[in-house]
């Protein structure tokens, strides 16, 4: 430590103690900018990092972890456990009567398979409730997409009429057959509901109604050839 021969020991002392402190409150300074600098570093670096971690999240998104199913929101109804509830097997008829005369029955294969009697078969009227309920999702739903719309068509609604042409193979009864000036498209026995909405309903463990002339009329190709009468001849 210098100090002039004129200048007192202890203000020489002082002078010099203020001078280093003023030296470490700069190298303080200098310490926290480089601390700085380094968490501006590290927090891009974690920018980065979340940034891939978003785009890989964005591949799988949607999907259900492994070993997990993804929880569903709604049951999915069935045509064969519906409640005992006569209110309850019209309302879904109220829905598949329409949508088969707008949707399924414009398909010429679909009416090529489905029976005039298929309102006798659960397991048909089952298979068409879902695949109804699939094609709202597909084209209404909250999800709906030209993804869907192409597995309905490509994968589904061909399912369903195939396997509605088996169920129906051992039937006697051809496709429903339309008039002049009638609409394109009228589903078989549509109009004759009634009785099958009572039978589900409240007598599902037997068998449902027995077909009517009237209707088996309506149902064979080129009209009835024999229907038997009350004493056992034929008409």
């Amino acid at each position: 430590m210098k100090h002039e021969d004129h200048q007192d020991p202890g203000t020489a002392a002082i002078a010099a103690v203020a001078a280093l402190a003023r030296t470490v409150e700069g190298l303080a300074r200098d310490v926290a900018a480089m601390k700085k600098g380094l968490k501006l570093a590290a927090t891009a670096q974690s920018v980065t990092h979340l940034a891939g971690v978003v785009d890989s999240l964005t591949e799988t998104l949607g999907k259900p972890a492994p070993g997990k199913v993804k929880e569903q929101t709604e049951p999915v109804r069935s045509w064969l456990t519906l409640p005992d509830d006569r209110q309850a097997v019209e309302a879904v008829l109220a829905e598949l009567l329409p949508w088969m005369q707008l949707v399924y029955l414009r398909y010429s294969d679909a009416q090529a398979t489905l029976p005039p009697c298929w309102l006798w078969h659960p397991d048909i009227v089952e298979e068409l409730v879902w695949l109804m309920d699939a094609w709202t999702l597909a084209f209404e739903g909250p999800e709906a997409s030209t993804k869907l719309v192409g597995d309905w068509h490509d994968r589904q609604r061909p399912g369903v009429m195939r396997r509605v042409g088996l169920y129906a193979t051992g039937c006697d009864l051809p496709t429903h057959l339309t008039d002049a000036g009638e609409p394109i498209v009228a589903v078989p026995l549509a109009a004759d509901a009634d009785p099958f909405v009572t039978w589900w309903a409240s007598d599902r463990d037997h068998n449902g109604p027995a077909p009517t002339p009237d209707q088996i009329r309506a149902g064979r190709r080129g009209g009835l050839t024999a229907v038997p009468d009350t004493a056992g001849d034929h008409r």
